[in-house]
């Protein structure tokens, strides 16, 4: 939020300048204090283009102290918030990935600390007379694409009786979760090759009606369906969308949003982290539909 200026003239006819001057210093004294002050923290932020964005706008939803960010170009790469904070040219670096041990190594002897702030994801749900626990998750761009068409060929010989046509809902390409659903079905410009819906509740509505069905949405709609679980392996334990799984990123269909700084911080980069986390920060996190990390659970490990 950008500071403003405000110039009040008051004439009154007959007055005279006298008159407009006693004038303005009663206003002033009235109703000064009700001008906007000036942004008190001054930030600049880097890294990816989402979380960049997504903080600047949490920060813009502070009313309790002003916050003047700026973005750092290349607004694009977590890698471009990493090497941006290294150099100096940038107080936070907001990504949607974990700094890595070689990018840790071009700050030497300074130390680095993150912080997870938020995370969004999605999940596929079903029908809980569907009897199907997780599915391949390399399969999930073969459903989305229409090469995989019956529950057959997910189920397989573990549940040969579970077959039929595979219904599938998901959102519209131009949404957030359609930007994610798009490329992993590599599904670029030509139309979605699932039938359109426009809202999560309306997807998981039609989930809840058909035994057949496979929709695609944000997490948290799991009444009345289930979560259909996700195997990053071939054979393996699948992974749901529980916190614990997209904390430690093994859930494929969710993404954390990260700050990184120097240690100690400055005061303007601990303003910030503790506005975040503040009860005004969460409510501004679930403005734009994203899920606020819990204060205890924000430090992330050094990388190995």
């Amino acid at each position: 939020m950008l500071g403003v200026e405000w110039r009040v003239s008051l004439r009154v006819p007959g007055a005279g300048v006298k008159g407009v001057v006693l004038l303005a210093l009663l206003a002033t004294a009235l109703g000064g204090c009700a001008a906007p002050a000036r942004p008190g923290v001054r930030i600049a932020l880097a890294g990816a283009q989402m979380p960049v964005e997504l903080v600047e706008s949490w920060l813009h939803d502070s009313t309790a102290r002003g916050f003047a960010v700026t973005q750092v170009s290349p607004v694009y790469l977590s890698q471009h918030g990493f090497d941006n904070l290294a150099k100096g040219a940038c107080d936070i670096a907001c990504t949607d990935r974990l700094l890595t041990g070689r990018e840790l190594a071009k700050f030497g002897d300074r130390e680095v600390r993150g912080c997870r702030i938020a995370f969004y994801g999605y999940a596929l749900y079903v029908n809980p007379q569907n009897p199907l626990d997780a599915i391949f998750a390399k399969h999930v761009r073969l459903v989305f694409q229409g090469k995989i068409k019956d529950w057959h060929e997910l189920a397989g010989d573990q549940i040969p009786d579970w077959q039929g046509p595979i219904a599938l809902y998901g959102p519209p390409k131009s949404t957030r979760a359609g930007s994610v659903l798009s490329p992993l079905a590599k599904i670029w410009f030509a139309d979605a090759t699932w039938t359109v819906v426009d809202s999560d509740a309306e997807i998981v509505a039609k989930v809840a009606e058909d035994p057949y069905a496979l929709g695609f949405a944000s997490i948290g709609y799991d009444q009345d369906v289930r979560y259909l679980g996700l195997r990053m392996e071939r054979i393996g334990a699948p992974a749901f969308p529980a916190l614990e799984a997209i904390e430690s990123e093994q859930y494929g269909l969710a993404k954390v949003i990260y700050v990184y700084f120097l240690a100690p911080p400055s005061p303007a980069v601990q303003a910030v982290v503790d506005y975040l986390q503040s009860d005004a920060g969460r409510a501004a996190i679930e403005s734009t539909d994203m899920w606020a990390v819990p204060a205890e659970r924000a430090a992330v490990p050094p990388p190995q």
